[in-house]
């Protein structure tokens, strides 16, 4: 009996002894541990707890309001609302995304859509966007059906209260405001400010317990554009109807004022709605008065006619012939539109004559045209203020073939756009000054550049340009131009009308056309300058500049000047043209 018990006794023992060695070991563990923690991962724990438990976030800032000349808001940001779905703290249960689901049609999503960022939140994300920028009936409705699941969140949502008038121009933004093209994106540092921070406390359910603001957000500037919102109208609604009447692939219309280089109407067809930029197609968001280049055609004539005059290589009343309807040139014949016979200097540019301009080319050779070409700033880009502007194509004389003077002094091998046509007819208007084109007016009230003479460039002598004004007002009173004369107004300005290159042969077609005008008026006193470019109008007899490009200057220019009250005057017509209309010939 007692050796019995001393063995129970022995194997208690034991027994106590190695849950003690276990106890013991589970305690020095939890020493170890505590010590790993405390000691060595005190800085990594308290790392994790402070992400848990504090969350830094932007705070977004006031966009700048976006003004015409005379104050007219073009672009603003108002109040919106956004839809959220946002788990609980014990996670997402199926049953809670049914009433989720049934807001599909209300916010105008597809129900595969909505469960497609359902799924987002099941896998661990802890907050997503049904949809941005809700329309107000539609956050009405959501109201009125008392979704459970949903959440509102305030935010700002930029609006074009004029819809598409000047889109181009004023480009648009993304859902957080971000500049995406035009001068939201030109100017998106000066109109978005600085965005804030903000701190947020949470506790183990990640509630909001406390919201702090580290860094206030610094609102975005006003800016003032040199637009005129009535003569944008005017631009865009006579582009449109031509559009139409002729069934063209795109057009522009350029309205500017030559003395200062300010812009007052850019129109681009087919255009967009700024207000849906994201659903817009892209090649409709292509500005193509600053990013399309196509060869001007007669419009480039002005750069033949002007470093003639300014080289003294051909005089006014001297003569050409022009009797056959082609000159041959290495690669192949260039024709004129007609026979003219003899033309004098002045005929040739009042009748747009291929077969004298490149006469006239002849007497200059290639180092004193291109020399014109560069003075005139072709090749370069005019530093607009808007983004992507393309620079055109202009090779030097180095790489020229031995057709390559002919073809450009009539506007082909050489590519430019729409605003660098009419930088260089605001340089004729100024009587040989050129001025770059701008968009800015103010920032914060406070004006921008406005044409001074440090800006300005002479390209032209003052009599040169005096005597190309005159054969500018020429083409319109009796030539190829005639149908931009505005009642009553006199005008200057040179027609174009250039074949494009087919796409699958890479070679110029006579099935497409480009047909454009340059111009100003009046022509004594410049207030406007126009460009107007319509590409590929299918109306086949209808597609020179004179027939096509010409009449949207008429209305326009007409609209404008009426606008902005510049009322018809009679005076006495330049000296070139009273002599036209004289039955002399200069």
């Amino acid at each position: 009996m007692d050796i019995a018990t001393e063995l129970e006794r022995k194997k208690t023992r034991r027994r106590t002894r190695f849950l003690a060695l276990i106890v013991a070991f589970w305690v020095l563990a939890i020493l170890v541990r505590l010590v790993q923690i405390q000691a060595f991962g005190h800085a990594a724990a308290k790392a994790r707890v402070t992400t848990q438990s504090r969350e830094e976030l932007p705070i977004r800032a006031d966009r700048g309001t976006i003004y015409d000349r005379k104050g007219r808001i073009l672009a603003q940001s108002i109040p919106s609302k956004s839809v959220f779905v946002q788990p609980s703290p014990g996670g997402p249960k199926e049953a809670h995304f049914a009433p989720v689901r049934a807001a599909a049609p209300i916010l105008g999503l597809d129900r595969d859509a909505v469960a497609q960022k359902l799924r987002q939140i099941e896998m661990g994300k802890n907050f997503v966007y049904l949809k941005r920028e809700v329309e107000p009936g539609t956050v009405r409705r959501l109201t009125e059906a008392k979704i459970q699941g949903l959440q509102l969140q305030e935010e700002p949502r930029r609006y074009y209260p004029h819809g598409t008038l000047a889109a181009h121009v004023l480009g648009g933004v993304d859902t957080d405001e971000r500049g995406l093209a035009g001068i939201e994106l030109r100017y998106n540092g000066v109109l978005g400010g600085r965005e804030g921070r903000r701190l947020v406390l949470r506790d183990a359910l990640r509630r909001e317990y406390n919201v702090e603001t580290m860094a206030e957000p610094k609102p975005g500037k006003d800016i003032s554009l040199t637009l005129d919102l009535n003569i944008q109208y005017f631009a865009q609604s006579e582009l449109e109807k031509a559009m139409a009447l002729h069934e063209a692939e795109w057009g522009t219309v350029i309205v500017g004022v030559p003395a200062t280089g300010e812009i007052l109407a850019m129109a681009g067809a087919p255009v967009y709605n700024p207000n849906a930029f994201a659903s817009a197609p892209a090649e409709r968001t292509i500005d193509r008065a600053v990013r399309t280049q196509f060869d001007p055609g007669s419009t480039f004539k002005i750069v033949t006619a002007a470093a003639a005059l300014e080289h003294g290589r051909v005089g006014l009343s001297e003569t050409f012939n022009c009797a056959a309807d082609a000159i041959t040139v290495p690669g192949g014949p260039i024709r004129d539109h007609k026979a003219f016979g003899v033309l004098s200097f002045a005929d040739v540019f009042t009748h747009s004559s291929n077969i004298g301009t490149i006469q006239v080319a002849r007497r200059l050779g290639p180092d004193l045209f291109f020399r014109m070409v560069q003075a005139f700033r072709f090749g370069l880009r005019t530093g607009i203020d808007l983004p992507a502007e393309a620079a055109g194509l202009v090779h030097p004389p180095n790489e020229w073939s031995r057709r390559s003077l002919d073809a450009m002094s009539v506007g082909y091998e050489v590519s430019v756009t729409a605003i660098q046509l009419l930088q260089a007819m605001n340089c004729i208007a100024n009587r040989g000054e050129l001025v770059p084109p701008r968009l800015l007016k103010s920032i914060d009230g406070r004006p921008v550049a406005d044409g001074s003479a440090a800006e300005r460039t002479r390209v032209l002598s003052a009599t040169a340009a005096e005597t190309l004004v005159g054969m500018l007002e020429r083409v319109v009173l009796d030539g190829t131009g005639q149908p931009a004369c505005p009642p009553g107004y006199t005008a200057a300005g040179k027609t174009g009308t250039a074949q494009l290159v087919d796409r699958d042969t890479r070679g110029y077609t006579s099935e497409k056309h480009l047909a454009a005008f340059a111009g100003f008026a009046p022509a004594e006193a410049p207030v406007l300058s126009i460009v107007v470019v319509i590409c590929d109008p299918k109306k086949q007899d209808l597609y020179y500049g004179g027939l096509v490009a010409a009449p949207i200057f008429r209305e326009v220019a007409t609209r404008a000047l009426r606008y902005l009250q510049v009322y018809p005057r009679p005076r006495p017509a330049t000296i070139l043209a009273a002599r036209n209309r004289e039955g002399g010939r200069p």
